[in-house]
């Protein structure tokens, strides 16, 4: 498995798959995107097609990645979504498929898409009361929004609340999502505000600490565990109820980051935060002789892009949060590139270009 030069392991990556949305959510991070707003629907067509995602499921898979997630913008605003998600999960079925939506749509597809191999969903649901939500996310949908998840969880597909918790905005309603997640069996994701695209402006007068939430969830009972993924504490009650918890501005939160993005527009690039190269992916497919040359360079693109990942928030000095105890590992190009070339030599052929 390839590891970037702080010794992180590079296992996931997240499929922004349109810069499109049908919601105007006042806090947006635009997936990091400068863009500046939530992109209308109809003026920004996607630029990979199913076909281009089957080369990236494939190439991903062959240098190790075994998670994918789909989000946007809006990922159900494509009308191939479906064909999108069988096209990843048909070339790498080994892989965790999941998907980020708003569940406005998700109604409609959800027995599609766990067909075509999705099995888990994160449904954004930031308040429970009408007319909060609606001034949230800019748009009359709790009810749809609703009846998706529970759609989704009909379906088969194992399901979170995703709840950006927001200072004088719903931090009242955290106990009340904890117990609408529970009673429609799906886990609560409880998230501090994201200082990145609309949400950088409201960091000082927005961001709620999730501190007291975590003491008293202990006081509940709860018994803890940590994912992974970003250090993520997950919180699980006696009542069979589970909280994760998501604070992105933390060292801890970047130490034990494992993945890349694969923006809308084919650019590979390795940080919500990123402002500096990206990788130009789709162009690499698009220029390939044939479509074993297309995986490749999908394969090599995808290394490269991995040098460049970066930990946004360091860790304070003594604090131990990175894998080789802050004993910081020189970039192993040379290294990485005889792996990949392994790699290519086991799918036939010269590895060179």
């Amino acid at each position: 498995m390839l590891q970037d030069a702080y010794g992180r392991p590079l296992r996931s990556m997240r499929l922004l798959v349109t810069k499109e949305c049908n919601y105007r959510c006042f806090f947006c991070h635009l997936e990091g995107d400068v863009l500046g707003s939530p992109a209308p629907i109809g003026s920004r067509p996607p630029s990979l097609a199913p076909a281009d995602y089957e080369i990236v499921a494939e190439a991903a898979a062959a240098i190790g990645i075994e998670s994918f997630k789909i989000t946007g913008g809006e990922p159900l605003i494509r009308k191939d979504i479906v064909d999108v998600v069988r096209a990843v999960s048909t070339h790498a079925p080994k892989a965790d498929l999941s998907m980020t939506t708003n569940g406005l749509l998700l109604e409609r597809y959800a027995e599609k898409l766990y067909e075509a191999g999705l099995r888990r969903v994160n449904v954004s649901v930031h308040s429970l009361k009408r007319e909060r939500y609606k001034f949230i996310t800019g748009v009359d949908g709790l009810e749809r929004a609703v009846r998706g998840l529970e759609a989704a969880i009909k379906a088969g597909l194992k399901a979170k609340v995703n709840a950006l918790v927001l200072m004088g905005v719903n931090e009242d309603e955290v106990f009340d999502l904890l117990e609408f997640s529970h009673k429609v069996g799906a886990v609560l994701q409880l998230i501090e505000l994201i200082p990145v695209g609309m949400g950088a402006k409201l960091l000082k007068t927005h961001k709620f600490s999730l501190k007291q939430v975590e003491e008293r969830l202990l006081e509940m009972g709860a018994k803890v565990e940590v994912r992974d993924l970003h250090m993520r504490p997950i919180y699980k009650l006696p009542n069979g109820a589970t909280v994760e918890i998501v604070k992105p501005t933390s060292s801890l939160f970047c130490s034990a980051c494992d993945r890349l993005r694969l923006d809308a527009d084919g650019m590979l690039s390795p940080c919500i935060n990123w402002r500096g190269e990206r990788v130009d992916l789709l162009s690499r497919i698009r220029g390939a002789r044939d479509r074993e040359g297309a995986v490749r360079e999908a394969m090599r693109a995808m290394v490269e892009a991995n040098w460049l990942r970066r930990p946004y928030y360091l860790p304070k000095l003594g604090e131990n949060s990175f894998p080789q105890r802050g004993k910081l590992a020189i970039p192993k190009k040379a290294g990485d590139l005889r792996a990949l070339e392994g790699l290519l030599a086991q799918r036939g052929g010269a590895g060179g270009r």
